[in-house]
């Protein structure tokens, strides 16, 4: 498959580890490159955690938190973040600029601890930085 076709196809719902590990094969045995490796990692990815949810028998809520993690631990971030769909802007119900502005707010302890922390060693930020992390650490 090429990188188009690759980013349409949908990723099968397998029922066994052989299964499993013969689509993730399939996968890493096609030609792949600079964009084809990116869906094959995605789709190995997407079919590992559907198998793994059918056979935990996990909630949409519970694979929602588990999405979040694999955000997490993958992208290494170390606090909170968030997720905003561009979809979301089409409904007025999903106020997109009012959630970030809920999610700051929610987050000033964090930013604060982490903005005082920052400040121990400013040798190697930008004076325009600092002075951001000293408005987040007041």
């Amino acid at each position: 498959m090429n990188e188009a076709e690759m980013r349409e196809a949908t990723v099968p719902t397998l029922d066994t580890p052989e299964e499993l590990a013969a689509y993730i094969t399939s996968l890493l045995e096609q030609q792949h490159d600079y964009g084809t490796c990116v869906y094959a990692l995605s789709m190995a990815a997407t079919a590992t955690f559907n198998y793994t949810a059918r056979k935990l028998g996990v909630t949409g809520f519970q694979a929602s938190c588990a999405d979040f993690d694999l955000i997490r631990r993958t992208r290494q971030i170390d606090g909170p973040f968030m997720l905003i769909k561009g979809q979301d802007a089409l409904f007025p119900q999903y106020d997109l600029q009012e959630r970030l502005r809920d999610a700051l707010e929610e987050w000033k302890p964090w930013l604060k601890e982490q903005a005082a922390k920052k400040l121990e060693d400013t040798t190697r930020a930008a004076p325009r930085v600092v002075e951001h992390w000293q408005k987040l650490a007041s």
